[in-house]
């Protein structure tokens, strides 16, 4: 790390530190690492949990609007979805303004990775002719990888504000939470 060194009051000496911006790049992609391991390994463990478990937090009304109810694609986003989520709003609140519009990153890399999941288990189903178990574990573990590294390759070129992905995820949240309990008729939705 390149550190500039000036001193505003020469009896004092005191020093100020004045980084390069190529320094304070590389200074925010350090501190964020913590951030995309705790993302990775919060993804990791909670989907399968969450997924093994399902069966019976589903049985909780509260907690079927965040647990796939069915083996439909689209109750599977929500394995993706909401651990990222959780994760982003602790992101959030700790990091605060150091990291601005990292809510509108993080959105635009779980849109890419949930329909990256979508395209992915149908591809996979179309060569396969049905649901392998083996593939299936792979596209989500693939997902979680691709949403960590875009959220990494991105989270030092963020827009200035996170109110476009906090506006929406809520709406994605939203979706999610609807469609669970209004199921429409369509092979997304249907188990």
């Amino acid at each position: 790390m390149q550190v500039i060194r000036y001193y505003h009051d020469p009896a004092k000496a005191q020093e100020t530190p004045v980084l390069d911006r190529a320094a304070q790049r590389s200074h925010m992609l350090r501190k964020t690492v913590i951030w995309d391991i705790l993302l990775f390994v919060a993804l990791s463990v909670s989907g399968p949990l969450v997924h093994y478990y399902a069966p019976l937090l589903c049985r909780i009304p509260v907690l079927a609007a965040f647990v796939p109810v069915s083996e439909s694609v689209w109750e599977h986003l929500k394995l993706l979805f909401f651990p990222a989520a959780l994760v982003l709003l602790l992101r959030y609140l700790v990091t605060g303004n150091l990291q601005k519009g990292i809510a509108t990153t993080f959105a635009a890399g779980l849109w890419r990775a949930m329909l990256l999941m979508v395209c992915g288990f149908y591809t996979c189903t179309g060569i396969l002719g049905k649901l392998w178990l083996p593939a299936d574990i792979a596209l989500y573990y693939i997902c979680v990888i691709f949403l960590v590294l875009y959220i990494r390759r991105h989270a030092t070129g963020q827009k200035k504000s996170s109110l476009p992905g906090i506006l929406f995820l809520i709406l994605m949240a939203g979706c999610l939470i609807w469609f669970t309990y209004h199921v429409p008729q369509m092979g997304l939705f249907l188990s």
